[in-house]
């Protein structure tokens, strides 16, 4: 008997989707300009939701089939996603599995599921923040609004709004999530024959990930600073074992944490308290914050409502240690649209050039990469910096590039505006 999802049967459904294989191996990417590009991987994320949203209601209508006793196996959703286990891993599947539990417990998200108005990002993004929630607290975070912003936001910018979300129903202000990510943290090494070289991996809580990243990129400026070198990986393996080893001399240094705190009036209290993240963007609870207080450095950024830091002033021609605290707030990347080099490896540069009377205040200073600042002084290309820190990009003929927006500034939308043609 032909069992019909839809209107569409089952083996039509199946068919169109081997058939995929041959269509998309056979797309000749290399001969693709950058605006084919990306016109191709829009077109690829629209169709990688669709069959997300396709696997979870599988995932969904699986458990209901076991539960009322109408799948001999009773196997559900993990056996039936694995399939033959040939072609995905167990991990994937249990994470496939995880998705449609979340799916058949929270109707309002189910159904932007089954509309395909979201993807597995934003159902992830909902199932991690639920994880220590009771079944009655989940249902908070199953509302029309936290759906809006799922089908709205970026998918960075909307896990950062639902775990918030979740705090406030918890209650605690993320002290449950610390602990539990105290708890998960790891360290694991292994040597592979193979390459004749040695692994690390290790997953760190948001504190101590941030003191340990942070002192490695400090010893690493010093030794690109001390050998007139740039910062590269190889460099940075070098800054993380010399301070594993002892073979840096840090003085007795304390970790050092920088904190970004916006102030504003919880749900339910009569009072303002403060929110504090990590300059990476990761939540501390306050009960962190003040053990951390008895002995670490702890640098406090202090943003408005729209996350714009106070502006510190012009002492220097170079960026300060604070606006370098302050720009951290902002961006975690180089300014320039589309790239993704990080921060640590950025100059401050100045929009209005310091000899031509710029100042060294916040207003006129943003992250560049190496690449990008030498694209601005020898290239010929300018930026100008506009409203809610919009950086407007202009070719070397003074064409309009692009225009983007800091990647941390605030928690609604942050869509970019269209790029014309390809940078350097």
């Amino acid at each position: 008997m032909m069992v019909e999802t839809g209107s569409i049967p089952v083996t039509e459904a199946v068919g169109v989707f081997e058939m995929l294989t041959p269509l998309v191996g056979g797309v000749d990417v290399a001969a693709c300009s950058a605006a084919e590009l990306r016109e191709l991987t829009a077109g690829a994320r629209v169709g990688q939701q669709a069959i997300e949203s396709l696997l979870m209601r599988v995932g969904v209508a699986a458990d209901r089939l076991a539960v009322d006793g109408h799948d001999p196996s009773g196997a559900g959703a993990h056996a039936t996603l694995l399939g033959d286990g040939r072609r995905v891993r167990g991990s994937a599947a249990r994470h496939e599995a995880s998705r449609s539990k979340t799916v058949a417990s929270m109707s309002k998200v189910g159904d932007a599921v089954d509309r395909g108005e979201i993807g597995g990002a934003q159902v992830d993004a909902i199932t991690n923040a639920a994880k220590d929630l009771t079944p009655d607290q989940q249902q908070e975070l199953n509302t029309d609004e936290l759906i809006a912003a799922a089908r709205r936001d970026p998918a960075d910018v909307f896990a950062a709004r639902v775990r918030r979300e979740a705090e406030r129903i918890r209650g605690d202000h993320g002290l449950a999530d610390t602990k539990r990510k105290q708890a998960a943290s790891t360290w694991r090494h292994w040597f592979d024959e193979r390459t004749g070289m040695g692994n690390i991996h290790a997953e760190f809580d948001p504190e101590r990930y941030e003191s340990i990243v942070n002192a490695v990129e400090a010893h690493l400026t010093r030794l690109a600073n001390q050998g007139g070198a740039n910062k590269t990986p190889n460099l940075a393996a070098t800054a993380a074992h010399e301070l594993l080893t002892g073979a840096a001399n840090r003085g007795g240094g304390r970790p050092h944490i920088n904190l970004v705190v916006d102030w504003q009036t919880f749900t339910g209290g009569a009072h303002t308290t403060s929110v504090h993240e990590t300059s990476a963007g990761h939540r501390l609870a306050p009960e962190t914050i003040s053990r951390l207080a008895c002995d670490a450095t702890i640098q406090r950024i202090v943003v408005d409502k729209q996350r714009v830091p106070i502006n510190v002033g012009r002492r220097h021609r170079t960026a300060t240690d604070s606006q370098w605290q302050a720009i951290r707030a902002i961006y975690r990347t180089c300014a320039w649209s589309q790239c993704d080099r990080p921060l640590a490896w950025s100059q401050v540069h100045h929009i209005q050039q310091w000899e031509q009377g710029g100042s060294t205040d916040l207003c006129n200073l943003i992250p560049l990469c190496g690449r990008h600042h030498h694209a601005v002084h020898e290239g010929q290309w300018t930026v100008k910096l506009g409203e809610d820190r919009r950086l407007h990009i202009f070719r070397p003929d003074g064409a309009w590039h692009s225009t983007t927006r800091p990647d941390r500034r605030c928690d609604g939308p942050q869509p970019l505006d269209p790029v014309e043609a390809e940078g350097p």
